[in-house]
């Protein structure tokens, strides 16, 4: 039996998705009943029989923050892929991002270690690699570095790395995946896709700081290959090609037939648009859009090597034309 945490997210969905197509027996997790939709939804993209396959799903109600709701769903479970986190890049979210992504995966390791769970895959982030010097790309052996620049965001997903590995000190077989930026259809609005509702809405700027993407069909399948072929003990970055925000964004408006960003955003103008969201902020108490980590990410420049998963895998990720094109094209469906 195969539990899945985060399962009504846009990886935990793409992958509950997948591993049921495969005919697995899955655990899913959910802490809101409306976000099952979501998995529904995706579900629609792989198979016209979702209904089929969405009543085959067990739904346990847990959150990963509450240790003792997990012991139920975790009866009779031997492999886990830990998808529950939280993205934000808001400093004010500082507790609740230590409470999910840090004590939430040690509350999920401990779990694994008196359920008896034989095999664990730890989904992390990009964010905990940093480049190390004399060395343009990111790989596996690149080390995380403490500083003061760090987003908390960062820091928690690192933390959770380090629960991780715990557990495997402790005799778990864990392995740990870094994706970079997912693409993927479903979970609109939500996370990654927040660039894809952008511009289809409008977006007039473009910055050209460089980061790595991924289509979350390639992570899903990357991580099942990695859970069946025992890959443990190490760490994989899942990264399908490193792009400028620039082509992106105007590969997505391109797509929907949008006008391209014309106004280039330097470091000048993101800080005006800093100081008036903060200024939008305090009118509506909602929550901000741009924050310092934000305008930090929009400008750097990261390069992340896959030649490690390629290799053991012998896989080849989708082109990050064709992941924008797919998405795109859904939704256009959805907004239909």
């Amino acid at each position: 039996m195969i539990l899945i945490t985060g399962a009504t997210g846009l990886l935990g969905s793409h992958l509950t998705a997948a591993l049921l197509l495969q005919n697995k027996k899955v655990h899913a997790l959910y802490r809101d009943k409306s976000k099952k939709e979501n998995t529904k939804q995706i579900l629609s993209y792989y198979t016209n029989d979702a209904d089929k396959y969405f009543s085959q799903i067990e739904w346990y109600e847990a959150d990963v923050t509450d240790y003792f709701s997990l012991q139920e769903a975790f009866t009779g479970v031997t492999e886990v892929y830990h998808c529950a986190g939280l993205v934000s890049f808001d400093e004010n979210d500082s507790k609740q991002l230590y409470a999910i992504n840090a004590e939430g995966t040690a509350h999920v390791i401990n779990t694994c270690l008196g359920k008896g769970v034989q095999k664990f895959c730890h989904v992390s982030s990009v964010a905990t690699l940093q480049v190390q010097t004399h060395k343009k790309y990111i790989d596996e052996f690149s080390v995380w570095k403490t500083a003061s620049g760090n987003s908390s965001y960062a820091i928690t997903k690192y933390r959770g790395e380090f629960e991780a590995w715990r557990g495997a000190a402790e005799g778990l077989n864990v392995l740990v995946v870094n994706p970079s930026l997912m693409l993927g259809a479903g979970c609109w609005g939500q996370s990654s896709t927040q660039l894809i509702t952008q511009c289809y809405n409008g977006l007039p700027i473009y910055t050209e700081g460089i980061t790595g993407y991924v289509d979350v069909r390639d992570v899903t399948t990357c991580m099942i290959r990695l859970m069946d072929e025992n890959k443990f003990g190490q760490r994989f970055i899942l990264n399908a090609e490193n792009c400028s925000f620039k082509e992106v964004t105007h590969q997505l408006q391109e797509n929907f037939g949008k006008p391209i960003s014309r106004i280039k955003a330097g470091k000048f103008l993101l800080n005006v648009a800093l100081v008036g969201d903060v200024l939008r902020c305090i009118i509506t108490r909602k929550k901000p859009v741009i924050t310092k980590n934000i305008i930090q990410a929009a400008q750097s420049k990261s390069y992340y090597d896959n030649t490690r998963v390629c290799k053991e895998l012998n896989f080849q990720f989708r082109s990050i034309k064709e992941s924008l094109t797919y998405v795109a094209d859904l939704y256009k469906e959805h907004r239909r």
